[in-house]
């Protein structure tokens, strides 16, 4: 089934890994929305603020307005769907991409220096896009719901 990719959550492992993934998934998700909330009204007005539409241009992206928003949502959107896990490897394979080039474009590889943060956001997405959310997730709870509802297939053992 196609909605397996979005909303499949990991299989079964001890509580404390459930719990311990569902930590990092919800620290992550709220630190990107608190960090990058780029997309939050400034001045009267939404969406990405000018200097950080400048900075995608000055990276060489061909519509810098299309992807600073692609960024913003990635972060502030993306984040939510994490913390309450949701969608959440789509929305970490999103952060994990946009996250690579903030800290390998953006700031040139400096993993040690100013791009520190956006090395450490990359390598949580990614780790979360990989493991899973973890059943303490809306993901997992979806996932059990549909899994119940399919008719004519047969549950795993």
């Amino acid at each position: 089934m196609p909605w397996r990719a979005l909303i499949s959550a990991s299989g079964t492992c001890p509580w404390f890994v459930n719990l311990g993934l569902a930590i990092i998934r919800v620290v992550t998700g709220l630190a990107l929305c608190i960090v990058f909330e780029k997309v939050l009204p400034r001045d009267g007005a939404w969406g990405p603020q000018q200097w950080f539409v400048e900075d995608v241009a000055k990276m060489g992206f061909p519509a810098p307005w299309f992807f600073a928003w692609c960024a913003a949502l990635s972060e502030f959107v993306g984040g939510i769907l994490l913390a309450l896990g949701l969608f959440t490897r789509p929305a970490a394979f999103f952060n994990a991409i946009t996250t690579f080039v903030a800290a390998f474009v953006f700031h040139k590889g400096d993993v040690t220096g100013n791009g520190l943060l956006a090395t450490l956001f990359f390598a949580l997405s990614v780790a979360i896009c990989l493991a899973g959310p973890g059943s303490l997730s809306l993901d997992a709870a979806l996932s059990r719901f549909f899994r119940k509802s399919v008719p004519g297939e047969v549950p795993k053992a």
